[in-house]
């Protein structure tokens, strides 16, 4: 281990190459959480709009509306959620998979 440290700090191309992947590991685990976090409050939205108001399908501008997301977000953490799926007739609208 003490070898490797002293390679990337002597180095200046080993030791970019180690920064980068730390900074773009951060940044992948800050996206992730904030991806789980949004798609977390989409679902409890829909879980809540299907009980509260028997509407089964709600449209992305409504569910953007509601949790303060802009509608490009919903519409793609909606279509990569196991548990929400899409309206075939109206492409624009999600319900909440069985």
């Amino acid at each position: 281990m003490n070898r490797l440290m002293d390679f990337i700090s002597n180095n200046a191309l080993a030791s970019t190459l180690a920064g980068a992947a730390i900074v773009g590991g951060i940044g992948w685990l800050v996206k992730a959480h904030r991806d789980r976090r949004d798609s977390a409050i989409i679902y409890e939205f829909l879980a809540s709009s299907n009980s509260g108001t028997g509407w089964t399908f709600r449209s992305t501008e409504a569910i953007a509306s509601h949790t303060n997301l802009s509608e490009s977000r919903v519409a793609s953490l909606c279509s990569s959620h196991p548990k929400i799926r899409r309206n075939e007739k109206q492409l624009q609208s999600w319900t909440l998979t069985e």
